[in-house]
């Protein structure tokens, strides 16, 4: 209970002692629950900012496991609704209402559709690298995700959109 009572006082040492306690624990549990690596990484990062910003709001009752692992659940059920709307808002093409079929539209459709089977034969990790940054990460934010160099993520991007174009 002292480590509770010494976040709550603001001690950073005392959470870096908590962070390594529990990091490899919140990690399986998340990689469980996902089976994705890099997301598990990340709501474990999530969750020990929650517990650094909600860190006055501790109960000194309750043992700091059972806390930490609610801010955790919390935390992953607010990620899966998130991407539950994301996945919610956007319909494939062949769900929408028909439209006049213009040669422009049909022309841009069979376009989009190549790209797409040219992005997926991408070998996986560049693929997932061009994924990310199709999404709008920077170069910086994808190298640290999938702990790479900013060098090998650019390089990695610049053989993605080379092979993309011979390919289409």
């Amino acid at each position: 209970m002292h480590q509770i009572a010494a976040i709550r006082s603001g001690s950073f040492a005392v959470f870096e002692e908590v962070y390594y306690q529990f990091h490899e624990k919140l990690y399986y549990y998340f990689l469980k629950r996902t089976t994705a690596a890099d997301v598990a990484e990340e709501l474990v990062q999530l969750t020990f900012i929650k517990l650094w910003r909600y860190r006055s709001s501790l109960n000194e009752e309750l043992p700091l496991s059972q806390q930490l692992f609610r801010i955790a659940r919390t935390t992953l059920i607010d990620v899966l609704r998130r991407k539950a709307q994301q996945r919610s808002v956007s319909l494939p093409n062949h769900w929408l209402p028909e439209t006049e079929d213009t040669t422009a539209a049909r022309e841009e459709r069979e376009t989009l559709h190549l790209v797409r089977q040219a992005i997926e034969t991408l070998p996986p990790g560049r693929k997932k690298i061009f994924q990310y940054r199709i999404d709008g990460f920077s170069n910086r934010e994808i190298a640290a995700r999938l702990s790479l160099s900013v060098k090998t993520v650019e390089n990695q991007l610049n053989r993605a959109i080379k092979q993309l174009r011979e390919v289409l």
